[in-house]
Formats: C-alpha cells, sequence, structure tokens
C-alpha cells in the first residue's frame, strides 16, 4: 500500500483509530469482541459471532434454489424460457458424452441473474480478470448458469446453443456488450474472463436484437454458447479520471473469513464488485486494482451470517483520495427485505 494521506469518512469503532490510541497509551489487549459474559449466577453465555462458513452456505443454498428445470428430447433440440425472459435454443443431438450425440430426455438447468441482489445474494460479483491478470469491475446486462444432464450424467454441448436476454425497453439499451465465462459449475467463484465461444481467437461480442413487446420498442442480446457454465453480459467499467485505492473498516471481529464486502456503483443498474483482498495488517479490506474513481459515488455493502441469521450494513459514501470507509456495526435483516433494499439503491 501506498504510504500518504488517509481519507477518512467516519471515524466511530474504527480499528485504525483503536490501534493509535493502544499504541499511544501502551495498552496490550485483545482487540476482539468478548466471546462471552458472566450472568448473575456465574454461568457463561456466549455471543454469537459472525459465521463465514454459513454465510457461504447460504451463498451456495441461492444458487441451488434459483435452479430452473426444464426437460427436453434431445434428438430434437428446442427452446427453453426462463421465469425472467431469457431464451436458450438448442439444435437437434447437441448434447453429448465424449463427444457422441445421447438420445431419449435430458435435463437442462438454467439461473438468470439480472439485478444488483442477484448478484450479491448468488456471489456473482461482476470483478472481470483481464488477459494480463489485472482485475476491473464490470457493467453486466445479465449472468447465466447454463447445464444439462441425463440422470446424473453431466452432458457437453456438441453444437452451439443460442440464448437470447430477457427483452428490455429500447430506452433502457446500454450498448454494446461482450461475453464472459466464469467456471462451469454452479459453486464456481472465478472471476469473469472474455469469453471465445466459437473459438476463432477473439473475444465474442453479444448480437442486438429486436423482441416483441406490449409497451413501446424492445431490445435483447443474443450470443453463441460454446460450452456449458457460467457465461455475463458484460463491458468494461472504464474511466479516464482520476483513480485510487479503496479501504473498508469493519467492525471488530469481522475479517475476510467471516463476512463479504461489496462495492455498488451508484448509476450503474449492474456494476456490484466484491472486495475479496483482506489486508491482515491494515485490518480492512480492499479491492485488487486500485481503480475507483475519485468522486464516483457508491454505497458499500457489507453482508454476514451471524447464529442464522443474515446481518447487514448498507453505506453511501462519494470517493475520495486514498478513500477508507469505516462501517461502524451491522444489523440482522430477512433476505427478502435485503433484496428490496439492495435493489433500491441508485
Amino acid at each position: 500500500m501506498k504510504t500518504q494521506k488517509l481519507n477518512f469518512t467516519y471515524l466511530n469503532n474504527s480499528k485504525v483509530v483503536n490501534n493509535i490510541l493502544k499504541g499511544v497509551l501502551g495498552i496490550f489487549a485483545v482487540a476482539t469482541f468478548a466471546s462471552c459474559v458472566e450472568d448473575g449466577e456465574g454461568l457463561e453465555q456466549f455471543e454469537a459471532k459472525p459465521d463465514g462458513e454459513a454465510l457461504a452456505q447460504r451463498f451456495e443454498d441461492n444458487r441451488l434454489n434459483a435452479v430452473q428445470k426444464f426437460t427436453m428430447d434431445a434428438a430434437v433440440g428446442g427452446i427453453i424460457t426462463g421465469s425472467q425472459g431469457t431464451q436458450v435454443s438448442f439444435p437437434p443431438n447437441a448434447f453429448g458424452i465424449s463427444g457422441s450425440p445421447v438420445t431419449g430426455s435430458v435435463t437442462i438447468q438454467l439461473v438468470e441473474i439480472y439485478d444488483k441482489a442477484s448478484i450479491l445474494l448468488n456471489n456473482k460479483s461482476t470483478l472481470g480478470q483481464k488477459g494480463n491478470g489485472d482485475k476491473e469491475a464490470l457493467k453486466s446486462q445479465g449472468e447465466f448458469f447454463i447445464d444439462a444432464k441425463q440422470g446424473i450424467q453431466e452432458l457437453e454441448l456438441l453444437a452451439l446453443a443460442e440464448v437470447r436476454s430477457k427483452p428490455k425497453l429500447a430506452a433502457e439499451f446500454e450498448g454494446a456488450m461482450q461475453i464472459f465465462r466464469a467456471g462451469d459449475d454452479l459453486d464456481s467463484e472465478d472471476d469473469w474472463v472474455e469469453a471465445d465461444e466459437n473459438d476463432d481467437g477473439e473475444n465474442d461480442d453479444a448480437k442486438i436484437r429486436d423482441a416483441q413487446g406490449t409497451i413501446g420498442d424492445m431490445i435483447s442480446y443474443q450470443y453463441d454458447l460454446g460450452d456449458f457454465g457460467w457465461t455475463n453480459l458484460d463491458i468494461w467499467y472504464s474511466y479516464a479520471g482520476a483513480k485510487t485505492e479503496i479501504f473498508i473498516d469493519v467492525p471488530e471481529g469481522y475479517d475476510g473469513d467471516n463476512c463479504a464486502v461489496f462495492l455498488s456503483y451508484d448509476g450503474e443498474s449492474n456494476a456490484l464488485a466484491r472486495m475479496d483482498v483482506w489486508s491482515s495488517t491494515l485490518e480492512m479490506f480492499t479491492e485488487h486494482y486500485g481503480l475507483i474513481p475519485v468522486g464516483q459515488e457508491v454505497h458499500i455493502i457489507v453482508v454476514t451470517d451471524i447464529d442464522g441469521e443474515l446481518n447487514y450494513a448498507i453505506q453511501g459514501t462519494t470517493i475520495v483520495d486514498d478513500h477508507i470507509e469505516v462501517i461502524s456495526s451491522l444489523a440482522p435483516i430477512t433476505q427478502s427485505a435485503l433484496e428490496s433494499l439492495i435493489n433500491s439503491l441508485p
């Protein structure tokens, strides 16, 4: 990290300030929450703590619950349509094992993600990795998991399938999108990388298609799918002005193992990157790339699981140079209520 002036937006309950005070006063105390307290009869009552394993399980359960299943005749092919409007078209004899087509019924799995709450609660952040290893935020117009099985046997895709995103109003059109991939398994946590579905050596662009709509002109994106797994309609979040690092100072007892921190870009419908770098020296979260625009308005979202209950904090701020944002506390919330809060962010 660079050694220079740090900008604090809020100092209550900050580990940075606490550590300075401890050094000055010469106090060598344990800087964690008390794990237990004594009651009136001398019995220990243990305090529930943030649980990273439970949070990871919640993310996994959310993905499983998001899976939609369809049945198709492998020899005939056909079209499936998700509950949000995503369409996937399979040509005849497109499903196979070891290069040979299968016959009979196959089960197709589809997950469609179009909003920030679903991005966060399924832990499918819009963080992309470039060919040189650099990481940068993406702006998404849809994330999709598509897979096929016959019984318990995983199938491969022998011919290109066609994916069409849900239709949207032409007035909300974002412009050109590229295709990104992020692993073959439902539980993959890989970053998004540029896709080459037709193996021509170039990153694939999504095509723009007119779509039928009942209100005004509608548009959807269409692209070819060459392999099962996660794909995403994205463009890089590019910014020409000054950029900076950002650090998130979470409450005592929280760290990279027991909570998750996300950065939501205001004014971007689906730009939400996970800040998955934990500095054990600074005891703060940061990000890989140091490319947050100075002056950008954002919302920091922190989530964890405590005693089986979702806990959260959402804090809005405007990015300044060498930004440090202090999160003083988290509060319990239902998952549906958190979804509403996230999707109502600017």
